[in-house]
């Protein structure tokens, strides 16, 4: 919603006392703006190791994926929270390419084409990928026969041709289709390039990869060598939490000891935030039922003809035609509706947060579904008619009638002459449609088959060109009807909006740091939420829909601790927001971690009080701790301890002493352990190395996939400016 509109139009309902105030508010962000706005490069969007990211460019790629990703949700728009999904998306993808391609460059695995900055394979290896001996995965995906499963090379060509030919086609839908099919394949082709690189990468590291023969056998025997081994652990929740009580240089001592623990990849902000929730009052209630009366009128009187006008024009539906049988409609007027007449007005009800209205526009015995065979005879003009198609209108007609007398006379002859039929894939289905719904079909198709009884050869016109027909089966006929109805949503009005937010811009207005945030929020008994700490790229606040802006506003360069937001609206709420805390990129002060590291120090504070009770124990003294003596038999490759989970300290340990030999008191995450080997054990006399080493590889090698280029962005300087223009 245009919140500012709205409050104009209704500036009436502001308290004059914060005019002064407000203008000031709004005028002093809009200045900031402004004025941060003229010191942006708009013709980047990022820079990656120095390289400049075309915003032009990086813009067209959004606009390539949001249109693929309409045509996969088969929708006509993105919503907010779809569209900057694909901006991630591309962005991610764009990193990835830019710091690979320069890594690729650097080292000489691809070069420049002539006389550009386009680094890429070669175009015979890229040609190999295509139809050669050892084709892309993905085209042979995309390009091989459903039925056999056999890639076919000239089905890559045949594509290519018909995109070539298909754009200059003077036919639109076919230009339109081939233009389309032309996008699809620069992405296929995009995609499959990089890819053939990222595994020439990945391949590179890989191979270089050896795991020598002496240090396979210590992975064999960290692998082989089971140990049995008694131990006992004091846990730290024997000696109760208030006898620790740990001071300043406890928490310093722990922190300097871990302190790259903690850090922070990238700054990160948090806030504070005020919802008002925008819900229509009781004069919006009343006004909406005067309305929705108002058009029950209107509708029992229009003519029949100008009713899809009508309901598309005032309602919150569009016009449906669709022939509805019983107990499909809304249960409230289901069973009035099947004995009413034609021209009856039943309603209003509420259902679903409307108010509804309807009336009766016709009657009907109808099949649900119908099953017909069919011949095409297009011509030259026709809806989809191809190229090859050169014969005139009435030629077609001409050539409809005689094939129709035939199948009249002898209906056996259909699939003989179903070869004549124009429809693409008539080759396949021999011009059988099989069962199809009422309604399913282009409208004169389907009135005929309506018209028409089972075994029937009839003849009808579309916008394809001329349908002989044979009606091969119709289901029983029941009683359906037409309904014209009107679909009015109980929502707010923009005066119960205007109040809303103008509470919402008198708190901002009047509270603009955190202090007089937190005291005015607790007065007038406000409900403050608090969101988690997030960085410039999050896709909005968690439970806001199409809050993007909001970290907008979060991480500008005049917004700090304390900022207090002007009003966000979401449609249906409206919201102040105030900044509570800033993470910045790096490790993270003692004061922002203190609180979550306090059990870890505790649990330090206490290590020390048992590791000095237990020095003069033995295996026997268990109970005195609360715990009792257990055995197991561990590889050093064992991942948990049983009773106890992970304990890599104390486990590496275990492999590293001689046996019947009292170990301890050593710190675990879990308490403080004594144990001793009972028995070392033995390796097998028959070790495969080379299972160990192909494994070693196996794992290395999965790791490259992901790591290599982990590894490789850490390293990379990247300065990101998405936030300004997403």
């Amino acid at each position: 919603m245009a919140a500012i509109g709205k409050i104009r139009e209704k500036s009436g309902l502001l308290i004059v006392i914060i005019g002064v105030a407000l203008a000031a508010f709004v005028l002093g962000d809009l200045v900031k703006n402004l004025g941060k706005g003229k010191q942006l490069d708009q013709s980047k969007i990022a820079t990656i190791n120095e390289e400049k990211i075309s915003s032009q460019e990086f813009n067209q790629k959004v606009s390539e994926q949001a249109q693929l990703t309409k045509e996969q949700l088969k929708k006509n728009d993105l919503t907010a929270e779809e569209t900057y999904n694909n901006v991630i998306s591309v962005w991610n993808n764009v990193k990835r390419e830019t710091i690979l391609r320069q890594q690729m460059l650097e080292i000489g695995l691809v070069q420049y084409k002539a006389n550009t900055r386009i680094a890429e394979i070669s175009m015979d290896e890229y040609m190999d990928n295509l139809n050669g001996s050892h084709p892309h995965r993905e085209i042979l995906r995309n390009f091989s026969d459903p039925k056999t499963g056999q890639f076919d090379p000239k089905a890559v060509a045949n594509f290519l041709n018909y995109i070539e030919q298909g754009v200059r086609s003077e036919d639109p839908n076919q230009r339109e289709q081939a233009i389309k099919s032309k996008e699809q394949w620069k992405l296929l082709s995009t995609y499959i390039k990089n890819d053939i690189l990222n595994t020439k990468y990945n391949n590179l590291i890989s191979k270089a990869y050896y795991l020598p023969k002496a240090l396979a056998a210590i992975d064999f025997e960290d692998n082989n060598r089971m140990e049995k081994v008694a131990y006992y652990a004091a846990r730290y929740n024997v000696i109760p939490d208030e006898d620790v009580t740990p001071t300043d240089a406890d928490y310093s001592s722990y922190y300097e000891e871990h302190k790259n623990e903690f850090m922070n990849k990238k700054e990160t902000r948090k806030i504070d935030y005020i919802v008002w929730d925008v819900r229509p009052s009781a004069q919006d209630v009343v006004d909406l039922q005067k309305k929705i009366e108002e058009y029950k009128s209107e509708l029992a009187t229009i003519e029949k003809e100008n009713l899809p006008f009508f309901i598309n024009r005032i309602g919150d539906n569009r016009y449906d035609s669709t022939w509805i049988k019983k107990g499909t409609l809304s249960p409230f007027i289901d069973s009035a509706a099947f004995v009413a007449e034609v021209g009856t007005v039943l309603g209003p009800w509420k259902e679903n947060g409307a108010y509804h209205v309807a009336r009766i526009t016709g009657h009907s015995l109808r099949p649900d579904s119908m099953n017909a065979s069919h011949i095409l005879i297009s011509y030259a003009g026709a809806y989809g008619a191809g190229e090859g198609i050169t014969r005139t209108k009435i030629g077609a007609r001409a050539l409809a009638d005689s094939i129709k007398d035939i199948l009249v006379k002898k209906s056996s002859k259909f699939n003989d002459l179903v070869r004549l039929s124009d429809d693409p894939s008539a080759t396949e289905n021999k011009g059988k449609l099989g069962w199809f719904a009422d309604g399913n079909m282009i409208p004169q198709f389907n009135q005929a088959c309506l018209d028409g009884k089972k075994g029937d050869i009839t003849l009808v016109e579309t916008a394809f060109g001329f349908h002989v027909i044979y009606i091969v089966d119709k289901k029983k006929a029941t009683d359906k009807i037409r309904v014209a109805q009107i679909d009015l949503p109980i929502v707010f009005s923009q005066k119960t909006f205007a109040k809303v937010y103008g509470q919402a811009i008198k708190f901002a207005a009047l509270n603009q740091n955190y202090e007089a945030f937190d005291t005015a929020s607790a007065n007038q008994g406000l409900s403050v939420r608090k969101s988690n700490f997030i960085n410039e790229l999050s896709a909005g606040i968690t439970a806001i829909k199409n809050s993007r802006d909001v970290v907008k506003w979060m991480f500008k360069e005049e917004t700090n601790i304390g900022t207090v937001s002007s009003v966000f609206d979401f449609e249906d709420k409206v919201m102040v927001a105030v900044v509570t805390d800033i993470n910045e990129e790096g490790i993270l002060p003692l004061d922002k971690v203190k609180e979550n590291i306090e059990v870890l120090v505790v649990r330090e504070l206490k290590a020390e009080k048992l590791i000095e009770k237990m020095k003069s124990t033995d295996m026997s003294k268990a109970a005195e701790f609360k715990s009792k003596v257990d055995t197991a038999t561990l590889s050093f490759a064992t991942y948990s301890l049983p009773q106890y989970g992970p304990e890599q300290n104390v486990q590496g340990r275990m492999f590293n002493v001689e046996a019947n030999k009292i170990v301890g008191p050593i710190k675990g995450d879990q308490g403080v352990y004594m144990f001793t080997v009972i028995d070392k054990g033995s390796l097998p006399e028959k070790q495969d190395l080379k299972h160990f080493q192909e494994r070693s590889y196996s794992t290395f090698s999965q790791r490259v996939n992901t790591g290599a280029y982990q590894a490789l962005e850490e390293s990379s300087t990247i300065d990101n400016f998405l936030y300004f223009f997403y």
